[in-house]
């Protein structure tokens, strides 16, 4: 798997920095990262982050921040440290594949898509050389929207004692309200107190990224609305598109759905597998030619996904094209994750590929 750069890298010295991860370094792990979770073994991403570094990056003012004890145990409790069993879940039946590797801020990066039978999302690791090891000093979920340092940022805040004799403010009672509702998973409670806020508090990325996940968990009118008015407040963000994708796929609101595909490609500059989901469009729209072509695109890009292997299939099928469909078929059966019970289940529905 060759690790792309963008043109910036190629004319920077890799080594100018103390402890810079090269090039090489960096493609060797993510072949590690793309080779272990293909085989299933979430290990490597589960000890990718440096926790010493990651606790520096954050750069929290709580009182927390130099108990290393109780960080790790906050960390184990909510999951840190099982990023890579996670990103398992997603994968099923898909793949964990690099999507171009680039430089920033004198940081190597690896952007890692996971696409499976939970979801899209995509991974952005930033690396870091501790002694002879490449590790992660954090690591960015599309899906989550946020880096994972932010995210224990505020984690570790909630847990700061209040004090007791100082009056709470208008802005941190409503705070607190919609933080309990959240944890208690009152939604509506959460939306209420939400609402209370005042506009500069709502309009935090943290807190309304939680606010849009409430909305998602109460009716599909509140959850398009909160991620509208998240894409015009953060547009360059992927999450509100990302989540666009989920929430309109079983709609009619088929220009809403385009323009979430193309929005996330552009952010991404360019990601060739969402062709996937523009076929998908295409034969919602009774375009299945040009649907096959999407799909077709998708798989020459990465033969290795089921769904979009069974899709193409399908669409083959349907155009009596059995040569092709058995052709991909059978490129499908020498990628790894290859699935056999999968493309038995296939030929059994449709009987007229054996």
């Amino acid at each position: 798997m060759p690790l792309l750069l963008t043109g910036a890298l190629a004319t920077q010295p890799l080594f100018a920095q103390k402890q810079a991860v090269t090039v090489a370094e960096a493609e060797k792990l993510s072949i590690q990262l793309d080779t272990s979770l293909s085989n299933g073994n979430p290990e490597i991403l589960n000890h990718l982050i440096c926790f010493p570094v990651f606790i520096e990056r954050m750069k929290s003012k709580s009182s927390l921040i130099n108990n290393f004890d109780t960080l790790t145990k906050i960390a184990v409790a909510n999951g840190f440290f099982n990023i890579g069993n996670s990103t398992l879940e997603v994968i099923k039946n898909g793949s964990y594949h690099l999507l171009r590797g680039y430089k920033k801020d004198d940081e190597m990066h690896l952007l890692f898509r996971a696409f499976g039978d939970g979801g899209l999302n995509y991974q952005d690791i930033t690396l870091v050389k501790v002694k002879d090891s490449v590790k992660a000093a954090d690591i960015y979920s599309y899906q989550l929207g946020e880096p994972y340092t932010s995210l224990f940022s505020a984690l570790i805040a909630d847990r700061e004692p209040q004090n007791q004799h100082v009056s709470l403010s208008a802005k941190d009672k409503y705070a607190g309200l919609f933080e309990m509702a959240l944890n208690h998973k009152n939604y509506s409670a959460a939306r209420s107190a939400f609402e209370k806020l005042d506009e500069q508090t709502q309009n935090d990325k943290h807190i309304y990224l939680q606010y849009m996940q409430a909305c998602g968990n109460l009716d599909l009118k509140s959850y398009k609305k909160a991620m509208d008015q998240y894409a015009s407040l953060f547009p360059g963000e992927p999450v509100s598109y990302l989540l666009m994708i989920n929430a309109y796929a079983d709609t009619k609101e088929y220009d809403k759905y385009g323009m979430a595909i193309d929005q996330l490609d552009t952010i991404l500059n360019i990601d060739p597998f969402l062709n996937y989901f523009r076929g998908n469009l295409e034969v919602k729209l009774g375009n299945v030619q040009s649907g096959r072509d999407f799909f077709q695109l998708a798989f020459e890009y990465d033969p290795s996904i089921w769904q979009n292997t069974q899709k193409l299939v399908v669409c083959n099928v349907g155009k009596s094209d059995l040569v092709q469909a058995n052709k991909v078929i059978n490129i499908y059966s020498r990628t790894p994750g290859y699935r056999k019970d999968l493309v038995e289940s296939l030929y059994n529905e449709y009987p007229v590929l054996k």
